[in-house]
């Protein structure tokens, strides 16, 4: 018997694996570090943290699995309307429109979600630590540990739940595009926070090296905050890179309903945008042939019309001359008949 998952649940599953994933990364790394000198504290530790990601990942479970008291509408509309597998059950436009919000609402929000109960189980972690008489050092582990576990699992579903609803999310705009809906006034995320990812993940990754050296120096601090500079000029460079190719897209598409010939010209080298370019400037030749063809044809169809017109109205003054010389003639014909009688 085939099991119907719900399409949310199906998206969060992986999210919540990743998450588990993550969280586990963080146990066995404050366990590598921690120096837990209470008993009660360790034991605290080895079993509240488990406990507490199950029980968050389990309620994540249940909101996404469509459980009326815990899921929102925007939850309750996507999974009536959109089958496990991601089609789309109704072809009502009203019924689209809203599917389409609530995967935006959703997509945003999952982040927002998986934020929310990391930061909860990291503080009632610290709570259950703190009042077991953890030490400053082992409470201060905990939060890094904690946060490192976020950032990821946070970062995963910013990224795995757009993919994921890529296809729908698609569909949907395809729908409402050839229907003549607007989706302009939905609010979109930007595409800007994602590169900062890039920052972050060289950050953590020398936030964890640095926790196993034992003692730290000056030069080791400045290599690190090079490094993360760096880091982070190359993720601005990156990012405005990027963005200028599409802002040259953008302005393409303001030239092509104008008339006059649009050629999308980039600065890139790149292989890939350099092939689209081509590809939108044969696009772009023949919208400009076919406009132009279409001129013709209505300048040639106003042509043929006006000679029609002319010629039928040649041909109705002829009718009425004809009508008018038949009267003559059958005046005359009658005059003559009279003078005969």
């Amino acid at each position: 018997m085939k099991v119907n998952i719900p399409y949310t649940l199906n998206i969060f599953l992986p999210i919540i694996g990743w998450s588990i994933l993550c969280s586990a990364f963080s146990f066995f790394l404050i366990l590598s570090l921690a120096s837990f000198e209470l008993e009660v504290t360790k034991n605290t530790f080895l079993y509240a943290f488990p406990v507490l990601v199950l029980v968050f990942s389990f309620l994540g479970v249940i909101r996404y699995g469509g459980a009326k008291l815990w899921s929102g509408e925007e939850i309750k509309i996507i999974n009536e309307n959109v089958s496990s597998s991601g089609e789309l059950l109704s072809s009502k436009t009203e019924t689209i429109n809203k599917i389409f919000t609530s995967l935006v609402y959703v997509s945003r929000s999952t982040t927002i979600n998986v934020f929310a109960g990391g930061l909860s189980v990291l503080v009632l972690m610290i709570l259950a630590l703190w009042v077991n008489q953890a030490s400053s050092y082992d409470l201060m582990l905990v939060v890094v540990g904690g946060v490192i576990a976020i950032f990821f699992s946070c970062a995963f579903a910013t990224f795995f739940c757009q993919q994921a609803m890529f296809n729908v999310v698609k569909e949907c705009r395809r729908i409402l595009i050839e229907r003549g809906e607007d989706t302009e006034d939905v609010i979109l995320s930007s595409i800007a926070p994602k590169f900062y990812f890039l920052f972050f993940l060289p950050f953590f990754t020398i936030l964890i090296i640095l926790l196993f050296i034992p003692s730290f120096s000056f030069n080791a601090a400045m290599l690190c905050f090079v490094a993360l500079l760096m880091t982070f000029i190359i993720d601005k460079t990156l990012f405005s890179y990027i963005s200028n190719s599409l802002n040259e897209l953008q302005g393409f598409a303001k030239e092509l309903p104008v008339g006059e010939r649009a050629v999308f010209i980039t600065g890139s080298l790149d292989k890939e945008i350099v092939s689209l370019s081509e590809a939108l400037n044969k696009a772009s030749e023949q919208i400009y042939f076919s406009k132009k063809e279409l001129e013709r044809s209505k300048e040639d169809m106003a042509k043929r019309v006006e000679e029609l017109e002319k010629f039928f109205k040649l041909t109705v003054n002829r009718e009425l001359k004809m009508i008018e010389l038949k009267k003559e003639l059958k005046k005359c014909i009658e005059k003559q008949n009279s003078k005969t009688d």
